[in-house]
C-alpha cells in the first residue's frame, strides 16, 4: 500500500469513534465467554463468522453485545448483523488489507456499515481505514483508531481497511522477539442482506463454550 496521510480534521473522518461505549459489566462479561473458548479455531478466528438476524434472541453474551453495538452503530435498513471475535498478535497478524464482502456470493455484495469493538490496549494494532473503495486505483487518506478497551469504531462497509502492525505498519512477515499482549476484538458488520454461507450461532460448530454459564438478559416491562 505505501505510506498514506493522515486524515486532517474531525469533519473528514472516515471512523466514527465512541470512547465508553458500553456498561463496564457486558464488556466484562462478554470478555469472560471469549476467555472459555480458549485457544480454539485461534488461527481461524477472522474467518469463523456468525450471523445474528434482525430481532433474534441472543445466544450468549458475545451476541448480547452485539445487539447493544447495533444501537450506537444504528445502522438503517439491515436485516441482520455478521460477527467474529478478532484474536491475534500484532507481531503475527493473519490479515491484510482488504474490503469486507460476501466473499461466498456470486456478485460483489459489502455491508452498509463496518465496525470493531477492541476489548485492550495493545502494542500497535490500530484499525488503519482508507477512503479507498472497489474499482478506485488507490487510496488517498488513512485514518487510524488505537486499541483502546470499550472503544468502538464505526465506517463504511466498503472501504478498504487492515490492521497495523507492532511497529505501526502494514503487516507482513511475523516479526521478530516476544509476541507481546494478545489483540482482542468483536468485529459486527451490518448487511442489508445475509452474507452468502453465514451461519447462526445455533448451525455453526464453533465457540461452543461461550454458552457456559450465561443467563439470557431479563426482559424490561
Amino acid at each position: 500500500m505505501g505510506d498514506l496521510p493522515q486524515a486532517a480534521g474531525r469533519s473528514q473522518a472516515l471512523v466514527r469513534v465512541i470512547d465508553g461505549a458500553l456498561p463496564d459489566a457486558l464488556v466484562a462479561k462478554a470478555r469472560r465467554a471469549i476467555s472459555r473458548i480458549g485457544g480454539e479455531s485461534f488461527r481461524q478466528s477472522y474467518f469463523t463468522t456468525f450471523w445474528l438476524p434482525r430481532g433474534q434472541t441472543p445466544a450468549h453474551a458475545v451476541e448480547e453485545m452485539v445487539l447493544a453495538l447495533w444501537k450506537l452503530a444504528r445502522p438503517r435498513g439491515c436485516s441482520g448483523a455478521e460477527w467474529w471475535i478478532g484474536r491475534a498478535f500484532t507481531s503475527r497478524l493473519p490479515i491484510e488489507f482488504h474490503f469486507d464482502q460476501d466473499v461466498k456470493g456470486r456478485t460483489h455484495r459489502h455491508p452498509r456499515l463496518s465496525s470493531v469493538f477492541f476489548f485492550n490496549a495493545v502494542r500497535g494494532g490500530h484499525l488503519a481505514v482508507t477512503d479507498q473503495r472497489p474499482g478506485q486505483a488507490a487510496a488517498t487518506r488513512l485514518d487510524a483508531v488505537k486499541p483502546r478497551r470499550n472503544r468502538y469504531a464505526i465506517f463504511a462497509g466498503d472501504l478498504l481497511h487492515g490492521v497495523l502492525d507492532a511497529r505501526g505498519r502494514t503487516p507482513g512477515r511475523p516479526l521478530p522477539g516476544p509476541r507481546g499482549r494478545l489483540r482482542v476484538t468483536l468485529v459486527v458488520n451490518y448487511w442489508n442482506q445475509r452474507p452468502t454461507g453465514v451461519p447462526r450461532f445455533a448451525e455453526g460448530g464453533a465457540y461452543r463454550a461461550l454458552r457456559r454459564g450465561w443467563r439470557r438478559p431479563a426482559r424490561r416491562s
